[in-house]
């Protein structure tokens, strides 16, 4: 037996700790900050639903605004119009027309990607919506429109777009 060892009781202090569990006595290098006060934001008013909505912009003092209601929005509206429509053509366009079943015209635009890349594309959709927009109010009886650009057009500035549609739609005193 060596002398250094010496008869050691192999229990150990019962008060031994979670060595993750930081202690009172120990540095804590993550210690919470006090938390901000969150800050609450004002309530908005709650809106209108969107049929509410797109009529009371067509009804009140918006002559000239587009609303979803104006719009052709689901592909079986575009493929039911693309069959039963009736086509007129021009040097840049084809229209093809058909009673609305509302109370307004609504628009719809096909632009493929033959036509060109998407800035092209976006533009031409621009300007045939700016055309819709601000001559809807002369479209007498209410009719779904869908607007198909033919290769060409994209070079067209806004009034000539507006001068050949407004041959189609017969709103050559309106066409500005």
């Amino acid at each position: 037996m060596n002398q250094n060892e010496k008869d050691i009781s192999t229990k150990q202090h019962s008060q031994k700790t979670h060595s993750r569990i930081s202690q009172t006595d120990e540095h804590n290098r993550w210690a919470r900050r006090p938390q901000k006060e969150t800050r609450q934001r004002t309530q908005t008013p709650r809106r209108r639903g969107a049929a509410q909505t797109s009529a009371s912009l067509v009804s009140q003092d918006k002559p000239f605004s587009f609303p979803k209601s104006a719009r052709l929005l689901a592909r079986r509206e575009f493929l039911f119009l693309q069959s039963h429509g009736k086509r007129r053509y021009c040097p840049h366009f084809v229209v093809v027309l058909s009673p609305a079943k509302g109370k307004h015209s609504r628009l719809g635009i096909t632009v493929t990607r033959r036509f060109g890349n998407a800035v092209v594309r976006n533009r031409m959709k621009r300007l045939l919506r700016e055309f819709f927009r601000t001559h809807r109010m002369h479209l007498a009886p209410a009719q779904d429109i869908l607007i198909i650009p033919k290769a060409g057009a994209q070079t067209l500035a806004f009034t000539h777009i507006a001068e050949e549609l407004g041959k189609v739609f017969s709103l050559a005193g309106n066409a500005s």
